[in-house]
């Protein structure tokens, strides 16, 4: 990919509206099909799902903290969605450390958690020495991790062609 071309991803200027249709010219060169799914493709995204699945699926993946910290409020509300046991503050900051190998601090971690209570994102069931945590909105929940999906695979695949293109 020319370095124009890189300049026009990063400025947004791509074909297609939505993450998918503007990720494609990054990853095949050519227009998408717009009725097609990132399914349908195959090929580029298959191997970078599959690798990045491979990679977490272990939790041996280490992240950089402020990766993990800028999207804090979408991985809670995964883990949160996703588990029945463990969704005190501790539990999710012990489930923090071994998914991505990084140790956030309360201060960090229960402002968070608090945010999301008071936007009425999450339910908070007081125990008799903590705090269990449940989705309570749960389309919120669902539209902010797509969000965050659609924006770390739009990184992950500009940055994969620069790599390509070096």
């Amino acid at each position: 990919m020319s370095g124009d071309n890189l300049r026009r991803v990063a400025a947004g200027d791509t074909a297609g509206q939505s993450p998918d249709e503007r990720l494609t010219p990054l990853v095949s060169g050519h227009v998408p099909d717009r009725t097609s799914t990132p399914a349908d493709r195959g090929g580029e995204w298959d191997e970078l799902l599959s690798s990045a699945g491979e990679a977490a699926a272990d939790g041996g993946v280490a992240v950089d903290n402020g990766l993990v910290t800028e999207s804090l409020d979408e991985i809670l509300l995964a883990m949160i969605a996703s588990s029945s046991t463990e969704t005190h503050g501790t539990g999710l900051m012990e489930e923090l450390e071994r998914q991505f190998d990084v140790q956030l601090s309360p201060g960090t971690v229960y402002p968070r958690l608090h945010e999301l209570e008071d936007d009425g994102t999450l339910a908070v069931h007081e125990l008799v020495q903590t705090k269990q945590y449940s989705v309570s909105d749960r389309s919120a929940a669902k539209s902010r991790i797509e969000r965050a999906v659609q924006q770390h695979l739009a990184m992950g695949m500009f940055l994969q062609t620069a790599l390509d293109a070096m």
